[in-house]
């Protein structure tokens, strides 16, 4: 049977054994990573520019909340630089070791940039600490100006990420630091203009506590996707339980031996399954695969899977896993014209 996204392997007409493999792959949901990458380098350049501005009148006007954020501007730039470099490398051809290529190094940037956008958060809150205890004369012009300019820089490069369309957890966590950073700049706005009206400057340690908790809020849902993906867990959009059922419900399907789907990047999701089965026919339980195969992509969002048939008499076999044929080959039949040999 010549190969394709579709592809059968039967040792059963080789070896007399009765072990059934299908394996099936869709792409339509895995995005693209050329606009991804190029989005990536853009918002890299604006950030890395505006980066030294900020940290240079931060120091100069000693605002805490334009500090806060001039920090969080140095997290971005790593951010991004270790966004782009994961991205660039998901797209390299890898070692024939590396089976997946680098499909989830996106994922490993996305999970160090929730872990920085966290260590931040404790230092922002240690300094407001700091300066609410013993309040420092901040100036209010040279903060609000580069705040402006701050949240403008932040917002250009998130709409510019946003607009490649990827649903990658390394692009979430880029985008998430950037709009992070925007609530800091706007922080920074808000205390400028009330040091510069009233004179009060704890407002600054305040504000900065204000854009730590909005950071933690948004940082803990990507922090719980990272790991999640990286754990093996099953997507949230797969309801497991329904995915069960769909399986036994489909002809010749016994009952579900071995059953696993993870992610191996957003919006690539794998399924490895071994059923049951009392079919003998290699032709029916092909396009029964056939047909689990267009289900769990259209139905699950499930874009490869690979399926192994084994016959409904193996019982007493206390393994998890089943072993290749080897409790398999008494019981599937072989054609009539591929009689089993005898030894």
């Amino acid at each position: 049977m010549p190969h394709s996204h579709h592809h059968e392997h039967d040792q059963a007409d080789h070896h007399s054994h009765g072990s059934h493999h299908d394996h099936h792959g869709h792409h339509s949901h895995i995005p693209s990573g050329s606009g991804a990458l190029s989005a990536l380098k853009v918002a890299l350049f604006l950030n890395a520019s505006f980066l030294v501005l900020e940290l240079l009148v931060g120091l100069f006007s000693n605002s805490l909340a334009l500090l806060s954020d001039a920090g969080h501007m140095v997290s971005d730039v790593a951010a991004l630089a270790l966004a782009a470099m994961a991205e660039r490398l998901s797209q390299a051809t890898p070692r024939a070791s590396f089976t997946f290529g680098f499909k989830r190094l996106p994922v490993l940037g996305g999970f160090a940039n929730a872990l920085t956008l966290l260590a931040i958060v404790v230092i922002i809150f240690w300094q407001a600490w700091q300066r609410l205890i013993e309040s420092p004369e901040v100036m209010g012009w040279p903060v609000l100006l580069v705040g402006a300019a701050g949240l403008l820089v932040n917002l250009v490069s998130a709409w510019w990420l946003h607009r490649s369309a990827s649903d990658s957890i390394n692009i979430r966590g880029a985008i998430l630091h950037l709009m992070a950073d925007s609530l800091g700049s706007l922080g920074a706005i808000v205390a400028a203009i009330v040091i510069i009206t009233t004179g009060w400057t704890p407002i600054d340690a305040l504000v900065s506590v204000l854009i730590g908790l909005l950071i933690l809020l948004a940082t803990l849902p990507l922090l719980r996707d990272a790991m999640k993906v990286l754990l093996q867990a099953a997507p949230a959009s797969v309801d497991m339980a329904d995915l069960r059922q769909f399986i036994e419900n489909a002809n010749e399907v016994e009952q579900i031996i071995d059953l696993h789907v993870w992610e191996l990047d957003s919006g690539q999701v794998m399924l490895t399954g071994t059923f049951e089965t009392n079919c003998g026919s290699i032709s029916v339980l092909h396009r029964t695969a056939a047909h689990l195969h267009e289900s769990f992509n259209e139905t699950f969002g499930i874009s490869h899977a690979t399926i192994e048939w084994c016959p409904a008499d193996h019982s007493g076999v206390e393994s998890h896993f089943i072993p290749s044929c080897d409790y398999c080959k008494p019981t599937i039949s072989l054609p009539e014209s591929s009689p089993p040999k005898t030894e």
